[in-house]
């Protein structure tokens, strides 16, 4: 009942908005984009009218209405890398559908084309009212160097202005002063659990098979919410759907193959992604772990208003230990991880009779599980955890005239914990003894619109509103999450922009080190542990330079934190059901200025990113109650990133990267006293103020070459030789506590990972 008038406010607000009577000379003209080639469809492309003064962005799925005026009859789509096309619209009815509009490439060889192709992005950057977004081509990402020429999208991203990586080589992200929990990873809209193998050196995106990723740090679309800190959207590539294509690598410790092709030309489509490590293979189970990921999907168009499609990932991380098979004994041990997700998500794309609305409805399920076993002669002992998702969502998006663009839509997920499940056979420890499943339900729900509207031609509105609720046993909540952007345009290169936005997070994840560790649960709100919160104001300043070829811009932000959960000191957390006893609530606050320049056409390509920032948490129960740095600050982050193209064949990348260094608890000294039972001597720890330690500062260049060749004239592949850390600088990941026998004092060294890591890797293309 209590959502009664949040109801009639926005039955309120789109009244008023649908109601707006259009001119009756206007006409809307709708379609569908997709890459002539391949036929994969085209987001964010640009259409305007031929005198700009009225423009549209395809969406996700590539499709676009723009509403015409009379006598404007001729409109311009251009999209990156792609020849512009100039339409002419025949006015005779109201609404016109163009259909699907294929759009080839456009010449390599003329530069000018493809920076005018680039210009869709260049103009959104200035006139779009959204703000903290990373939305760079995958090809530029795919070419920044990483561990082992093994490329890695969220490595790219921790390369960029307010996202800061966790421990040395961890794809863990913490974006402006959030908690490597607070950032939702969706794969076409279905919740990646565990975005990591190898405790998170890797992601488990596979490259070669992704369309699009954004990531989002603030103003967010009312569509989006769960997380506090961001969203982090992956869009797989639909799958080829005018001739057969097969893509590979093969690589430093892992090789990928993608295959992708028409089931019934320009109607329907699959692609196929599997990867695979092989250390456990070339070292003889010396090294007896792997990984692998699978990803597939399907996509059917069935008629011009309706496309349905079908994602479907599984990947887990392998280890096993296996006695010797020259060891004859019974007394061998055996030992075993795996964890891992399996995800799928049904989608059913709409295109209404009025071609000013378009629907999308989604049914998914996602799953995340970690198992440990091991055996040791009759003993045996099994380990698990596990959370499942099943959810729907629905939404609408309606573009009554030219000032407005509204989505609304609706969501319902329900989730299923299962922690701490123990199966254990001859084992006499009390606390390892079979325990009954606990199964815990919890089930979130919202509904959401949002409308962008322009003002006047110099201003611009984003309004979103986002209602949640979170019902648990004994108890349900009830959240408001207003959304609010704007943008005022100086001049045609450049505008400012401010926002707020507020998010809710219905889950914790208890981790007990910035690492991706089996060990880390996910744990629903309860009655006890409240949902937490975020509230965030930015304000930005954006240029485009250098005739267009360059986008500037500057944010500053402050956000609020409140919540927020971290385990008691000492805290026991593995196979411990009353986990809500260990935990304790706080709060947190971030700020600082993030400087962002990108350039993505030409020869050369990269960018540069500069942080300044701060974060802060306030528990009672730890620093006596006192505010300390949180553990991923770090003052200073910079990055350059550069792609160049030296010739047809040969190109180089490059990266220079400095942080400062993270704070951590030292020992400062200890004390020494008798035991309770005085039988023997206690050495007692003490430590300084939380946090009040830093490492030090850490720098790292990495580089990669590329040369481009043909095998067989029909087969194109790319060698990549690269280096990690070329200068085998230490990045301080850890800490370690030595006695000094000269000066009788204990010190702390600081060690690292990762030093000097050669890579080399083919790619292939038919």
């Amino acid at each position: 009942m209590k959502t009664l008038p949040y109801w009639k406010l926005i039955q309120f607000l789109l009244c008023c908005i649908c109601c707006t009577q259009l001119n009756a000379q206007t006409h809307t003209v709708s379609g569908t984009l997709a890459d002539s080639h391949t036929g994969e469809s085209l987001q964010s492309a640009g259409i305007t009218t031929e005198d700009g003064t009225s423009g549209a962005v395809s969406n996700s799925y590539g499709y676009f209405s723009i509403t015409l005026a009379a006598k404007k009859n001729v409109i311009i789509i251009t999209y990156i890398g792609l020849a512009p096309q100039r339409i002419a619209i025949d006015l005779s009815s109201t609404d016109i559908n163009l259909g699907r509009i294929k759009m080839a490439p456009a010449s390599t060889d003329l530069s000018a084309v493809v920076i005018k192709a680039d210009r869709p992005s260049m103009r959104r950057h200035i006139q779009s009212t959204q703000m903290g977004i990373i939305d760079l081509p995958i090809k530029l990402l795919m070419k920044v160097p990483s561990i082992a020429g093994e490329p890695d999208i969220i490595k790219a991203l921790q390369l960029t202005p307010g996202v800061k990586r966790g421990g040395e080589g961890s794809i863990g992200m913490y974006v402006r002063g959030g908690g490597v929990d607070e950032n939702l990873v969706i794969l076409d809209e279905a919740t990646v659990y565990n975005a990591g193998h190898l405790l998170g050196f890797f992601s488990v995106f596979n490259t070669s098979a992704l369309k699009d990723v954004q990531l989002y740090k603030s103003t967010f679309p009312a569509q989006y919410g769960g997380r506090l800190s961001s969203i982090l959207d992956v869009r797989l590539k639909d799958g080829n759907m005018e001739k057969f294509q097969a893509d590979g690598s093969i690589g430093f410790i892992s090789s990928n193959l993608t295959l992708q092709g028409p089931i019934q030309k320009s109607k329907s489509s699959f692609i196929v992604s599997a990867r695979r490590t092989y250390l456990d293979v070339v070292t003889g189970n010396t090294v007896p772990y792997h990984f692998y990921d699978v990803n597939a999907k399907f996509n059917k168009i069935i008629d011009s208003g309706n496309r349905i499609f079908l994602s479907l990932y599984k990947g887990d991380d392998v280890l096993s230990l296996k006695p010797s098979p020259t060891d004859n004994t019974s007394q061998t041990l055996r030992a075993g991880l795996k964890l891992g997700n399996t995800i799928g998500s049904f989608r059913w794309n709409h295109i209404f009779k009025d071609p000013r609305f378009f629907s999308n409805v989604s049914i998914i399920y996602t799953k995340f599980r970690y198992n440990i076993e091991g055996q040791y002669g009759n003993n045996s002992l099994i380990i698990a955890s596990a959370i499942r998702d099943i959810g729907a969502k629905a939404d609408i998006s309606f573009k009554p005239n030219q000032q407005h663009s509204m989505l609304m839509g609706a969501q319902i997920i329900n989730h299923l914990f299962t922690p701490n499940i123990i199966s254990s056979s001859g084992i006499n420890n009390q606390n390892l003894k079979d325990r009954p499943v606990k199964k815990i339900y919890n089930t979130e729900f919202g509904v959401y619109v949002n409308d962008e509207f322009k003002a006047s031609e110099k201003v611009s509105f984003n309004t979103g509103l986002r209602i949640t609720g979170d019902a648990t046993p004994g108890k349900t909540y009830f959240h408001l999450e207003p959304r609010l952007g704007t943008r005022y345009l100086i001049n045609d290169k450049s505008s400012i922009k401010a926002s707020y936005t507020r998010m809710v997070q219905n889950m914790h994840l208890v981790a007990s080190s910035s690492m991706a560790l089996p060990t880390d649960l996910w744990y629903p709100v309860t009655k006890n542990i409240l949902p937490g919160k975020s509230d965030q104001v930015s304000l930005g300043y954006y240029r485009n330079l250098l005739k267009s070829s360059i986008a500037f811009s500057v944010e500053g932000y402050y956000k609020w934190l409140n919540n927020l959960i971290e385990y008691k000191e000492g805290a026991s957390l593995i196979l411990n059901d009353n986990y809500e006893k260990e935990l304790v609530r706080g709060k947190g606050k971030s700020y600082g200025i993030e400087f962002f320049a990108t350039k993505t056409t030409g020869r050369l390509q990269g960018w540069i990113g500069y942080t300044l920032s701060y974060a802060y948490r306030v528990f009672d129960s730890l620093n006596n109650g006192k505010q300390y740095f949180a553990r991923f600050d770090r003052r200073h982050d910079f990055s350059l990133v550069a792609s160049y193209d030296m010739s047809k064949r040969w190109s180089v990348s490059a990266t220079y990267v400095y942080s400062s260094g993270s704070p951590f608890t030292a020992q400062a000294s200890q004390f020494i006293a008798p035991s309770p039972n005085f039988t023997s001597i206690d050495v007692l720890p003490v430590y300084s103020a939380h946090n009040a330690v830093r490492l030090s500062g850490a720098q790292r260049i990495d580089l990669d070459f590329t040369h481009k060749f043909t095998v067989a004239h029909t087969i194109k592949a790319d060698l990549h030789l690269g280096c990690y850390n070329f200068l085998n600088a230490v990045q301080p990941g850890r800490i370690t506590r030595e006695f000094n026998n000269t000066t009788g004092q204990f010190e702390y060294r600081q060690a690292g990972f990762f030093g000097f890591i050669p890579g080399i890797a083919v790619n292939f293309h038919y």
